[in-house]
């Protein structure tokens, strides 16, 4: 079997930030290694590594007991209209979903992409830019402030998890903390979206994204896990979770029509045919048809590895076609996986 199937995760970023007049977002790319950033990025010394971690373990903590403290006594007021988590995996079309969310809801977005499971975003955000991109010190000092609880009142809060297990996301210091961390929300939802596997781990492939961030979930356990919350059969998001099926939001006008309602949108199906540049658009043509999603061929990007026996042996797990089958469907010619060469 191929060692990309069996690699562990070694999780870094490295981040970007796109500023419009009325929507902030922060791009994450993920890498193998710390080691990969180019251009003006700079890697930490294992010094200052160490240093990192023990603000994580000690600082970190105590400074967030603190400000429980201090607004015990204080009344809350609403921070956030909405708030949306969003989970996927990566090469899942989560970008794309976000775009096509935040065109068509009203007021003001914000979204912070890529946080990491278990964390204060904001703080999360501001020692990412401080540890790798320094040049961007005023971006990491209004995040700093946000993180300290400088909080800003927004029409809607979008918060993305890329490549995490759902039980990361949903840890109970974070669920104890959250409102601390990003404010009252007058709505909370949570949305999980999910891609065929055939696809999905065809995508990766192409670029490389194997791994995960679990420490003990490969590619195919995350897949499985999701499918499993997709259907109803775990629960760590909220019971009330919007569950997006990435095939047929791309292809079902109708489909669209109902999460907008879901969500509570007001549908235009504006952002549709947008390919975003976070995360690179598309694994197979980058963002060259902006403008033209439409035609992205997305339902076969497996048949480009069709012959490789290590991706074909992905398949040779039954609950992978139980759980796609109940929820994507037959999918052409995917049966043809099923032999291991």
């Amino acid at each position: 079997m191929a060692l990309w199937v069996l690699q562990a995760v070694r999780p870094y970023a490295s981040t970007t930030m796109l500023l419009s007049s009325n929507r902030v977002s922060t791009s994450s790319a993920s890498t193998n290694s710390a080691h990969t950033h180019q251009g003006s990025a700079q890697v930490p010394s294992r010094l200052n590594q160490l240093s990192y971690r023990a603000t994580q373990s000690l600082v970190y903590p105590l400074a967030d007991w603190r400000r429980q403290l201090a607004q015990r006594s204080q009344p809350q007021e609403i921070i956030n209209q909405k708030e949306l988590r969003v989970v996927g995996m990566r090469r899942t079309g989560n970008h794309a979903i976000i775009t096509w969310i935040e065109r068509q809801q009203p007021g003001t977005t914000y979204h912070l992409n890529n946080v990491a499971a278990g964390t204060n975003p904001y703080r999360y955000k501001s020692n990412n830019l401080r540890r790798y991109h320094p040049q961007h010190g005023k971006m990491a000092a209004v995040y700093q402030r946000q993180a300290a609880g400088e909080l800003i009142k927004r029409d809607c809060l979008i918060l993305s998890y890329e490549d995490w297990g759902l039980e990361q996301v949903t840890q109970p210091r974070f669920e104890r903390n959250r409102t601390l961390y990003l404010g009252k929300s007058a709505q909370q939802l949570d949305v999980l979206i999910l891609r065929d596997p055939f696809n999905l781990f065809a995508s990766r492939l192409k670029q490389n994204f194997i791994e995960t961030k679990s420490k003990t979930a490969s590619m195919v356990d995350m897949w499985l896990a999701y499918a499993r919350e997709f259907a109803g059969e775990s629960g760590y998001l909220q019971p009330d979770r919007v569950c997006i099926n990435y095939n047929r939001w791309f292809a079902d006008v109708n489909y669209r029509r109902e999460l907008a309602d879901q969500l509570g949108l007001v549908f235009s199906d504006a952002g549709l045919r947008h390919v975003p540049s976070l995360g690179g658009g598309s694994s197979f043509s980058g963002t060259r048809h902006s403008g033209q999603a439409g035609c992205l061929d997305v339902t076969n990007r497996w048949r480009h590895f069709a012959d490789n026996p290590a991706f074909r042996q992905l398949f040779q797990n039954e609950e992978i076609w139980h759980y796609s089958t109940q929820i994507f469907g037959d999918l052409p010619d995917t049966e043809t996986l099923r032999s291991a060469s």
